[in-house]
């Protein structure tokens, strides 16, 4: 039987931690109205609401707290 080392027990807890929906609490707002929820780990936008999962990244995502979601406008 193979010894687990300290690096794969880091990378099965990495792996776990992405199953845990993570709260979605802000939306970027571009110049032409058009608003994005932000994945709370890679901070890259969401192109769809409500999705299960960032679709960059694969962490699980939660929208319970999405109505409190700070609103951050983005000026190009």
């Amino acid at each position: 039987m193979k010894e687990n080392t300290g690096t794969e027990l880091f990378t099965i807890s990495v792996a776990e931690s992405y199953r845990q929906p993570m709260n979605v609490t802000e939306i970027h707002l571009f110049g032409d109205s058009t608003a994005y929820p932000v994945c709370p780990r890679c901070r890259i936008t969401i192109e769809r609401e409500y999705q299960a999962y960032c679709d960059r990244c694969g962490q699980a995502l939660s929208w319970k707290a999405y109505h409190k979601a700070i609103i951050v406008i983005i000026k190009r």
